[in-house]
């Protein structure tokens, strides 16, 4: 990690040389190849990180996340907060347009909120919005929308009421389902909001060039945006163009710093290694603190649908191991699921230092193992692969648990390393038994960590009607995110191991694309040297 991190000291170095000697021009293409394919860009009923992303680039909440995980002002120029956090007042920018021209209101913000909180709407996770007054008894029907606590004090003024006190609030607002919603042109859109380029008008930096700017022809699809003219920030936005591909070659994915030397894609993730290796070929890095790793289990794969097994797996780690195992010495044991870069009312979300992690326990397979191979029927504890990235230090590790697993259950366990395209696809298709897994944070706040588990996400990492239920009757109080961490600790979903970090990798020739800790890309102040 030190070593990595003197390199992109040197690299961000001269890139401020280059900048400063005018090597970088605006007005450039940007290409970015998504992960999967849009399900649709109505930021109130959007469900896939690819969504979020292309959303992010058209919309603009109240509120945003900049690249160090700190709330930022987005069509909020402010906001004032009472003595106790349980209201505040967003006050919008007066100059702000969507981008047929019209203003952008409070009421744009308070009819995307009333939207989501209709069960037809359909919104996934939509959890995020109980934190308001009565938005739960709105959501179950059991009061009308006049109950909720929003409303538009005037043309640019929006207040917010919540149920209690919660200073982190306007970090929720920079969530995809609090982004507004032009009434007005919903209604005219007749059922096809957010399906096509025709059926949306955004209020982002940026837009549409026109209705065939969204392609959905099969082997051709892709997103084609420029900067919005009616944006209130227009001088600031860069790039000419912006593309979001969704039918690549697959070498892209295959050979992603091969893609980014010749310039077929501006930015990636990489692993840390691979990362290394694009910053010594002249790649601009941006390192973020804001992911988890450890141990997945798929509850769904064979023996480990019996929660019994995944405690005999789990507590049979002999976790010091695979801390000695990390290649970088400096790196920090997780507390828990939540990456360092969540927070709890301004501080660090584990300011105790109280582990939220299994302790090893060897006499399992004494106390357990018995009555579980009586329950599925089995003579010996089956064997299980571990999928893992296809990296030295990950196979390392996965190798440990292997270590920790046929030494007590004298049986031969599997790894199968797996570069980043397939490791994921197998994730998100849930073919895989167990997974040395990076869990990224989505935000910094916890329920954006604690959602990854809802049975609705995508990928879906669980399911499991009785967590989804406290998820949706979370309270938003430190004890309630305990309780559910403390639910899938106890249920041996996810064994967290590393704080961990994600690598976003940008093209020898692109500089000013930053990321933040909720997965968006900003592409806005993007420049490109020839």
């Amino acid at each position: 990690m030190n070593r990595l991190l003197c390199i992109l000291f040197s690299i961000l170095l001269l890139a401020g040389l280059s900048a400063c000697s005018g090597g970088y021009q605006s007005g450039m293409e940007f290409t970015y190849a998504l992960p999967q394919n849009v399900d649709t860009l109505d930021p109130q009923t959007a469900s896939r990180q690819s969504s979020f992303q292309v959303i992010g680039s058209i919309f603009q909440g109240l509120c945003g996340i900049d690249d160090q995980g700190e709330v930022v002002p987005g069509a909020a120029r402010k906001w004032d907060v009472n003595e106790d956090s349980t209201q505040f007042t967003f006050h919008l920018y007066g100059d702000a347009k969507w981008s047929n021209g019209a203003p952008v209101t409070a009421d744009d913000f308070l009819f995307a909120i009333q939207r989501a909180l209709r069960p037809e709407t359909a919104t996934p996770s939509v959890d995020d919005l109980f934190v308001i007054q009565g938005a739960r008894a709105v959501y179950n029907g059991e009061a009308d929308q006049e109950f909720l606590g929003v409303w538009a004090q005037d043309e640019h003024t929006l207040v917010v009421n919540l149920e209690r006190s919660y200073p982190d609030f306007p970090a929720l607002t920079a969530g995809t389902h609090y982004m507004p919603c032009n009434r007005e042109f919903f209604e005219e859109s007749s059922g096809h909001y957010g399906l096509s380029a025709e059926y949306l008008i955004t209020n982002g930096p940026f837009t549409f060039e026109s209705i065939y700017s969204w392609s959905t022809d099969p082997g051709k699809r892709q997103i084609t945006l420029v900067p919005s003219d009616n944006y209130r920030a227009r001088d600031n936005v860069q790039p000419g163009s912006l593309t979001y591909l969704i039918d690549y070659d697959n070498s892209i994915t295959a050979d992603p710093i091969t893609s980014l030397m010749e310039g077929k894609i501006d930015i990636t993730t990489l692993p840390e290694t691979a990362a290394e290796e694009a910053a010594n070929n002249g790649c601009g890095v941006q390192v973020l603190d804001d992911a988890v790793t450890g141990l997945l289990f798929n509850a769904d794969a064979g023996i480990l649908k019996y929660p019994q097994a995944r405690e005999i797996f789990t507590k049979l780690i002999d976790r010091q191991n695979l801390l000695d195992r990390r290649m970088d010495k400096n790196s920090q044991e997780a507390l828990g699921i939540m990456p360092n870069c969540v927070h709890w009312n301004g501080g660090d979300y584990y300011t105790g230092g109280i582990p939220m992690f299994t302790q090893q326990d060897n006499t399992i397979t004494e106390t357990l193992l018995p009555s579980l191979l009586t329950l599925s029927g089995d003579s010996r504890m089956p064997n299980i692969t571990i999928i893992c990235p296809n990296d030295e230090e990950s196979i390392n590790i996965a190798n440990g648990l292997l270590v920790s697993w046929n030494d007590a259950l004298g049986s031969a366990y599997n790894i199968e390393p797996l570069d980043d395209a397939a490791f994921q696809s197998r994730i998100a298709s849930g073919e895989y038994q167990a997974a040395l897994y990076t869990l990224r944070a989505g935000g910094t706040t916890p329920y954006q960590v604690l959602k990854a588990f809802e049975s609705s996400s995508t990928p879906s990492l669980y399911r499991d009607t009785g967590y989804d239920s406290q998820l949706h009757s979370l309270t938003f109080e430190l004890s309630a995110y305990q309780e559910l961490e403390e639910y899938l600790q106890k249920h041996y979903v996810f064994y967290p191991l590393f704080s961990d970090k994600t690598y976003y990798v940008s093209s020898p020739k692109s500089q000013g694309i930053s990321a933040s800790p909720d997965l968006l890309i900003n592409f806005s102040r993007a420049k490109k040297s020839e």
